[in-house]
C-alpha cells in the first residue's frame, strides 16, 4: 500500500537550459498527478511545449551564467528558487530520467517518519561497484567526452586541493547526481550551498565535486539502487 504524503509536503523538478539542438532537451513524463511538477528552463521553444503538459514552467534567466551552469545550480541549490521554497521536500531529476513517481512519494514518506536522513540518493551504476570508488574514477570516466577533457588540468588541481585539506580522493560509496530527494532543512541547504561553492570551482562535472561533498554529509545520505524507482528515458 502506497503511503501518500500530503500535496505541499514534496515537489517534483527538473530543467533544461540551452539551445533547440541540445542533445538534453527532453521533457520527460510527468512524475506525479498528486504533486506538483515543475520544469525550469531558459528555452522559450521549451516553454511553449510545456505548455499542454501537467509540468509547470518556470522561466528562469540569470544573466550572469551561462546554461550550463544554470543547469547546476538548479540542481545543486533548490531552496535558492522562489518556487521550491515553501515545500519540506524536493525532487530534482535529470531531464533524460522518467521517474515511478510512487515509489519516489515512498520513499520519501519513508525518510522523513523513520529515519534521520535528510537526502537519498542513487549509488552510481557502475563505479561504485569498482573497489574503491576513486575521485580519479569518475574523472577517467568524464575524460572520455570533449568538453570535459578539455579542463582536465583544472580536475586533476582540484583533487589535489582536496586531498590535500584533508579530503579523501578514495571512498566506499560514489553517487550519481541525476536523482536527488531532498529535505528543506539547514543541513540540505548548507549540502547545496557548498556544492555550488565546488562547482563553481571545477565547472559542469558535478558527479566530481560531489565525490568529495558526500564526504562532508555522508550521516545524512541515504543511498539506493540505481534504477530502483526510476529509468533512462531520453525521449523514447
Amino acid at each position: 500500500m502506497i503511503c501518500i504524503i500530503y500535496r505541499g509536503m514534496l515537489a517534483f523538478y527538473t530543467c533544461f537550459f540551452g539551445a533547440d539542438n541540445n542533445d538534453r532537451n527532453f521533457i520527460p513524463p510527468v512524475p506525479s498527478q498528486t504533486h506538483p511538477c515543475y520544469y525550469y528552463t531558459n528555452n522559450e521553444r521549451t516553454l511553449d511545449r510545456l505548455v499542454n503538459t501537467r509540468w509547470i514552467p518556470v522561466r528562469l534567466e540569470k544573466p550572469d551564467m551561462d546554461s550550463m551552469m544554470h543547469a547546476k545550480w538548479v540542481k545543486s541549490c533548490p531552496h535558492m528558487l522562489p518556487e521550491l521554497r515553501p515545500y519540506e521536500a524536493t525532487c530534482y531529476f535529470d531531464s533524460a530520467l522518467a521517474l515511478n513517481g510512487d515509489d519516489v512519494i515512498t520513499l520519501m514518506t519513508n525518510m522523513v517518519k523513520y529515519s534521520s536522513y535528510h537526502v537519498c540518493m542513487a549509488r552510481h551504476p557502475f563505479i561504485s561497484k569498482t573497489w574503491p570508488p576513486s575521485a580519479h574514477s569518475e574523472l577517467r570516466e568524464a575524460l572520455q567526452q570533449p568538453r570535459y577533457a578539455e579542463k582536465a588540468d583544472v580536475y586533476c588541481e582540484y583533487i589535489r586541493e582536496q586531498v590535500e585539506s584533508g579530503l579523501k580522493d578514495i571512498d566506499d560509496i560514489h553517487f550519481a547526481t541525476g536523482f536527488i530527494i531532498r529535505r528543506n532543512n539547514p543541513i540540505c541547504r548548507a549540502m547545496g550551498e557548498v556544492w555550488w561553492a565546488h562547482i563553481c570551482r571545477t565547472g559542469i562535472l558535478c558527479q566530481l565535486s560531489f565525490f568529495f561533498i558526500q564526504q562532508m554529509f555522508r550521516p545524512h545520505i541515504f543511498d539506493i539502487e540505481f534504477g530502483s524507482c526510476f529509468r533512462r528515458w531520453g525521449g523514447q
